[in-house]
């Protein structure tokens, strides 16, 4: 159906509150938000929703008060969201902050759904779509966790568990070197190309010597632990060859048994896929583990791409920058627990909401069109 020519009403229960009205705390908290001059505020959920409260614009603003009493209001809507009015319609009902009139009563959420028309997707054919299905169907096994805590979940699926031996073999960078570089070459090649740095206590990371990381397109490179040292031989000469500016490894233990172990940086999407062309070939018939929730670039898994979720998406002064799969397995907690909540069948309600985040959900593949760009008029906010 064409919701952009249905009538439509603000959902009563989500609260409008213009900046001026925030408590104190809450004015420093979205302070860097106001620099923008078309900022208006935030709509805050109810309490006992899943749903993340959102910055809004004036004009998301002015629509959510004029939708107060119901109306069908089609020329507004395409004044303020231009072609995409229809999918930012949608999104908006789904997620609970406007109410559509079926059969003579308002609904929205999850629930709304089965009204509105799944929008149906391809059956997963690759390993890590397979896997990305699998990590939905166990989030929606969980109860009585929290968004934050599912979406953790959701991140660190299919990590193979660890073991005492395990790490106490990888115990320090020493011996996880040690078993990465078999290949005294590999050594030498990091050390005359590579400045090598630590993050926290999560990734031994080599940036270019003369070049700084740059956010963009990403490479994980997913091979299982007793595949690793030659795939990061492979690896470490591929990237010294084309245009990788950076690259990281998953420290101890639980850094060579995570599926994302190995990723690295790639101005354009190009590059990346030659590069992954050219691992693929050093190593035919390796073992693929398979990161969940990115885009697969062989059937096997043993590689697959992202990219940093545009800025419009994730970064003021207070926020902390997201990585692709934090972004996506974010938005999957809140769909899947909203999901449940309304009885909806958690895949269907998933795969279309996140569609229209601009995910290709049968693919994880982003929308380049979408991604390149800011667009929108409202956007989370923790």
């Amino acid at each position: 159906m064409d919701v952009r020519e249905a009538r439509l009403r603000s959902n009563p229960r989500f609260r409008l509150v213009p900046f001026d009205r925030l408590p104190g705390t809450e004015i420093e908290r979205f302070k860097s938000l106001s620099e923008d001059p078309d900022f208006f505020g935030i709509l805050a959920p109810p309490g006992d929703s899943v749903l993340p409260v959102k910055s809004v614009s004036r004009d998301a603003a002015l629509l959510f008060l004029q939708l107060r009493e119901p109306a069908c209001l089609p020329h507004l809507l395409q004044g303020l969201f231009g072609a995409g009015a229809g999918d930012r319609v949608r999104q908006l009902i789904l997620d609970g902050v406007f109410e559509i009139e079926l059969d003579g009563q308002f609904v929205s959420g999850a629930a709304a759904l089965a009204q509105l028309g799944d929008r149906e997707s391809n059956v997963p054919t690759s390993t890590v779509t397979r896997l990305s299905e699998d990590a939905i169907a166990y989030a929606a096994a969980l109860e009585l966790l929290s968004v934050q805590e599912v979406a953790t979940r959701l991140y660190l699926f299919n990590a193979v568990p660890s073991t005492p031996a395990l790490q106490r073999r990888f115990a320090d960078d020493d011996r996880l070197c040690a078993y990465l570089f078999e290949s005294g070459s590999v050594a030498h090649r990091l050390r005359s190309r590579w400045r090598m740095e630590t993050l926290g206590e999560s990734w031994l990371a080599w940036g270019r010597m003369s070049a700084a990381r740059e956010p963009g397109y990403k490479l994980y490179v997913s091979p299982t632990l007793e595949h690793l040292p030659r795939i990061f031989e492979a690896a470490v000469d591929t990237f010294g060859k084309v245009g990788c500016t950076y690259f990281k490894m998953g420290r101890g233990a639980f850094g060579v048994l995570r599926p994302d172990k190995l990723v690295a940086y790639f101005r354009g999407l190009d590059t990346l896929l030659e590069a992954a062309g050219l691992i693929q070939i050093a190593c035919a018939g390796a073992v693929a583990q398979g990161v969940p929730f990115t885009a697969p670039i062989d059937a096997q898994g043993l590689m697959s791409w992202g990219m940093d979720p545009p800025r419009f998406e994730q970064v003021f002064a207070w926020q902390q920058v997201q990585s692709w799969r934090q972004w996506l397995t974010g938005r999957i907690a809140s769909y899947t627990l909203a999901a449940r909540e309304a009885g909806t069948d958690v895949h269907s309600f998933v795969r279309n909401r996140i569609q229209l985040d601009g995910v290709d959900p049968s693919t994880w593949n982003p929308d380049l069109a979408i991604w390149r760009g800011p667009t929108g008029t409202e956007q989370e906010v923790p």
